[in-house]
């Protein structure tokens, strides 16, 4: 049984999917218009894709762009995430570099979730225990924009990912054919009913995956990405479409129950 993990007013892992919308302007006036546009629709979650930002590495710039994106979403849950282009993103940084970005943003208090790719970050568990110092929640996370591994991989991903402290734990995985979309949806199933008392979160990329972006509810995961503007990651819908096919889904599974 999942243990809700609450951030403000939003418990994750608790009723339906929690949407998440990913914000990836270029510059301070790009992102604040987009954290407009994200807090008129009304998403349970704001995603700073921080690796976009072409300020990354200026730390005072960071921080007050961060202040200004909090004053902006109001109440709405802010996950700050750095990704790297080892795993899919635009970020090209040192691990110092990366490590010294992401504590700036777990102290400014102005994120209340960091996303840490554990696997490719050295010392992960370390850096987990540093953020869990500043109040911040932290979300474990793995991207594959390659491949999807097979299950007992996957599985294990999980797991460690588990014995690293976070609080919450997502995969993203490519697939290549309908099976690696069915074994992610089972894997995390299986992981959430049998293995971690946490949240999951996971999505198989592209328009093959699309699916598992819409039937958290059906298989275990907890959060989903929609757009409002540009997408993050392939196969992601906009927030008013993934909305009304979540709601559809829920209305059936209730029928069913």
């Amino acid at each position: 049984m999942t243990k809700p993990v609450k951030v403000n007013h939003v418990e994750i892992g608790s009723g339906l999917p929690k949407i998440c919308v990913p914000l990836t302007g270029k510059d301070r006036p790009a992102l604040l218009e987009e954290a407009s546009r994200a807090k008129a629709a009304t998403p349970d979650l704001v995603e700073w894709r921080a690796d976009f930002y072409e300020n990354l590495n200026r730390e005072e710039d960071l921080i007050e762009t961060l202040k200004e994106i909090r004053e902006e979403l109001g109440e709405i849950p802010m996950i700050f995430t750095i990704r790297t282009a080892l795993e899919g993103g635009n970020a090209e940084l040192t691990g110092e570099e990366y490590r010294t970005c992401i504590m700036e943003a777990a102290e400014s208090g102005c994120a209340e979730v960091v996303d840490i790719e554990v696997f490719s970050v050295e010392n992960a568990e370390e850096l987990i225990e540093c953020i869990h110092k500043t109040g911040a929640k932290v979300i474990a996370s793995t991207h594959d924009f390659q491949k999807t591994d097979d299950s007992e991989i996957l599985k294990k991903r999980f797991l460690s990912m588990d014995a690293t402290g976070a609080d919450i734990l997502k995969m993203a995985v490519m697939p290549a054919e309908f099976d690696d979309v069915a074994s992610l949806m089972q894997v995390t199933n299986e992981v959430v009913e049998e293995y971690t008392e946490k949240p999951v979160i996971s999505m198989a990329m592209g328009n093959l995956g699309s699916i598992s972006r819409i039937a958290g509810e059906n298989f275990g995961s907890s959060v989903t990405f929609a757009t409002i503007g540009a997408a993050s990651a392939p196969g992601q819908f906009p927030i008013e479409e993934l909305r009304m096919m979540m709601n559809v889904l829920h209305k059936k599974n209730i029928e069913e129950d």
